[in-house]
């Protein structure tokens, strides 16, 4: 394939009760989980709560309650959802959630989100909705949440950036000469939060992907710099009074021409001030042009907003 696709599919499962075991990957599961996406285990970290697999497209997340697959390029996450129901007990899925950008090479990709929902219908029967308008970035999501379930606080954020700095894309390259502003680059990426424990990769001849991991949380960072749709994404499950410094921070990395913001909390979870405190920082270098919300019951709701750089 010559043009990556970089924008991610997103598939979760959010378990009604903890499954003691489910981690274990000493029977190679989450290695067939992953390749029946479309995707390879390249490298993995674990913490006391939390398996974390950086995959050969983007990172797999696995606790006892919670089960995060991205992957990009030509991947089909929702092709690993029967593969999954192998280990976990379908009754027992208190949410179903995925999430599919629009993409930048669409009429490679080996399935459309109409396909995917199809597909997704077979075991879950929720329901899906587009969030941003068709002429502009957008993301499809479809939500099954069990009926009567309750949830304990959760949420995930992301930050989805198009047209990235080319002197930042050049740093992602393996030919790249300039080692210290890649020094620096990802210094600041592994500083987002010091405390987490990292694991990296730069794929040939360009690319780059970053899990890090501490207790249950989460953050990835996965970069496709190719100058003719140059991407990077950012994604972590905590949701915080830090989280709109955090945010400005990897826009200041990457100060791509666009990026959207996604952030999907559950009812304890909300922060209704996220994207207010975003545009408090970075007000005078980005336009707000779409904010869109969608509450899928009971809890969880996704708000979808698109940044546009100003013109100076």
């Amino acid at each position: 394939m010559d043009k990556f696709e970089g924008p991610e599919k997103k598939l979760e499962i959010i378990l009604s009760d903890p499954q003691t075991g489910l981690r274990d990957n000493t029977d190679g599961r989450w290695d067939r989980v992953v390749r029946a996406s479309g995707a390879e285990i390249l490298k993995h970290k674990y913490s006391e709560n939390l398996n974390s697999y950086l995959l050969s497209e983007s990172s797999l997340f696995v606790s006892d309650s919670h089960i995060t697959m991205i992957t990009c390029g030509r991947t089909t996450p929702v092709k690993a959802l029967p593969v999954i129901l192998q280990y976990i007990d379908a009754g027992n899925a208190a949410y179903v959630i995925y999430k599919r950008k629009n993409l930048n090479f669409p009429d490679e990709q080996p399935t459309e989100f109409s396909g995917d929902l199809v597909h997704l219908l077979k075991y879950f029967p929720g329901t899906s909705i587009q969030l941003g308008p068709d002429t502009r970035d957008h993301i499809h999501v479809f939500c099954y949440a069990k009926p009567k379930v309750s949830s304990p606080p959760d949420a995930t954020l992301q930050v989805l950036m198009h047209d990235i700095d080319p002197s930042v894309s050049r740093t992602f390259y393996i030919a790249n000469n300039d080692l210290e502003s890649q020094r620096r680059v990802l210094s600041r990426l592994n500083n987002l939060y010091p405390a987490m424990h990292i694991d990296n990769h730069f794929f040939y001849p360009q690319g780059y992907s970053l899990n890090g991991i501490s207790d249950k949380s989460y953050f990835t960072i996965h970069v496709t710099p190719q100058p003719e749709a140059s991407y990077a994404s950012f994604e972590s499950n905590i949701l915080d009074e830090k989280s709109a410094t955090i945010v400005a921070e990897v826009i200041s990395i990457f100060n791509p021409k666009r990026y959207s913001l996604v952030w999907t909390p559950n009812g304890k979870g909300h922060n209704s001030c996220l994207t207010h405190d975003v545009m408090a920082i970075i007000q005078s270098e980005y336009q707000a042009m779409d904010q869109i919300s969608h509450a899928f019951n009971p809890y969880y709701t996704t708000i979808f907003s698109n940044f546009l750089k100003r013109r100076h």
